[in-house]
């Protein structure tokens, strides 16, 4: 079976993400979206990662599945996402993926994801004091990548290929 991860980030994260699971899964194609088009047709599974900003992923991933549903729907789909807050990824996958292809999809994952701490813009620098700020005063710690949800997603691929 011929395996594509496809990906977008903003801070490297969905990037990280993609390339463990790249290292789980040495036979897989790895796209950076933002950076090629890939042929789904060439492959039987489909693996979609996005960031999650301001409560929506990549617009590069919004525009690969909307370019390329019909042909996502005919073949073995997996999501993941990277966000600080992965408690809300049920609410970030409702708002942007589309019910279908989140129905059809055999697994579905939140990598977890890390607070970047050092923004582009003034006004980015401002959200994330204030994130930083409640992080501390609600004494959480800070959010990481999830090997435990990479390692699940790897397994429910490994269950894929073998049906």
């Amino acid at each position: 079976m011929k395996i594509l991860i496809t990906y977008a980030s903003n801070n490297k994260t969905t990037e990280i993400c993609a390339n463990m699971l790249k290292e789980r899964l040495p036979e897989a194609d790895i796209v950076n979206l933002s950076e090629q088009k890939p042929n789904v047709s060439l492959y039987d599974i489909i693996i979609i990662g996005s960031c999650v900003r301001f409560n929506c992923i990549h617009e590069d991933v919004k525009n690969f599945i909307g370019d390329n549903i019909d042909e996502l729907m005919k073949k073995k789909t997996a999501i993941y996402l990277c966000c600080a807050f992965s408690e809300k990824a049920n609410q970030y996958l409702l708002h942007n993926f589309p019910k279908k292809l989140l129905n059809k999809s055999f697994s579905i994952q939140c990598f977890g994801g890390r607070l970047k701490v050092k923004p582009y813009n003034l006004y980015d620098k401002f959200i994330m004091r204030t994130v930083v700020k409640n992080f501390k005063l609600d004494n959480r710690s800070f959010p990481d990548i999830d090997l435990k949800s990479i390692s699940k997603m790897v397994d429910d691929i490994t269950l894929a290929i073998e049906k």
